[in-house]
């Protein structure tokens, strides 16, 4: 039997083909199997490794909320439980989502390089760097937002304090990793400062963890995200 990737529901097999909508890129495929619950996967984007079902999520999603994007995308079979592609995820998510917002003009090519740029950040840096990819990633986000670079003044504060601003929400909660709370706490750090210093008119984030109670090093009721 084969199960939904998004829900985990057995997949029911269809009479006949029927087209369905991917609930990842919006593509609308012929398919034999289809979720319960609705959800339904293409055939790239099956096949798609991280970068690729990130880059296609981004893309092409409206949704304006960087949270319900974060979650699709780690949803996705290739993305792991603790790994590299969460440095590559916050930035584009978070301007995914200020971009449906129209707070700001944010092409596809700006999403890509903001992308390239977290896939820099090497493995384990939070415990042999002293810093959080995915905290670097939200540095990412606030240096695409502002256009900043190293000869800036405003902007450049501002692209390092969404960064420190992370990962102080990181030492609070100390113990070991977790990738998912690395991702949520920078997530809201690029929200925080794109709202109070360049005055976006942003939504409240809803912040509960998909994957509480299923990861290795779950911090279980430590963490502010978990939800009993």
């Amino acid at each position: 039997m084969f199960t939904c990737p998004i829900c985990h529901a057995y997949l029911i097999e269809l009479e006949a083909e029927e087209l369905a909508t991917c609930s990842f890129c919006s593509a609308v495929e012929e398919t034999e199997y289809l979720c319960p619950n609705g959800h339904f996967q293409c055939e790239d984007c099956r096949m798609s490794n991280q970068t690729q079902i990130l880059e296609r999520v981004c893309l092409n999603t409206k949704s304006t909320d960087p949270i319900a994007i974060a979650n699709l995308v780690m949803k996705h079979p290739s993305f792991n439980q603790y790994g590299v592609e969460h440095h590559e995820l916050v930035a584009a998510v978070c301007l995914t989502a200020i971009r449906n917002l129209g707070a700001q003009n944010i092409s596809g090519n700006k999403l890509k390089a903001a992308i390239k740029r977290g896939s820099k950040i090497p493995y384990g840096a939070c415990g042999t760097m002293g810093t959080c990819g995915a905290c670097v990633s939200a540095g990412v986000a606030m240096g695409v937002l502002t256009q900043s670079n190293y000869l800036k003044d405003k902007e450049r504060n501002l692209t390092i304090t969404t960064t420190a601003n992370a990962l102080l929400k990181l030492t609070e909660l100390g113990g070991p990793r977790c990738c998912k709370f690395s991702t949520y706490a920078s997530i809201i750090s690029v929200w925080e400062i794109a709202t109070n210093e360049l005055v976006m008119n942003l939504p409240a984030l809803n912040v509960k963890c998909a994957f509480q109670g299923k990861l290795k090093e779950c911090h279980l009721n430590k963490c502010p995200y978990y939800e009993q």
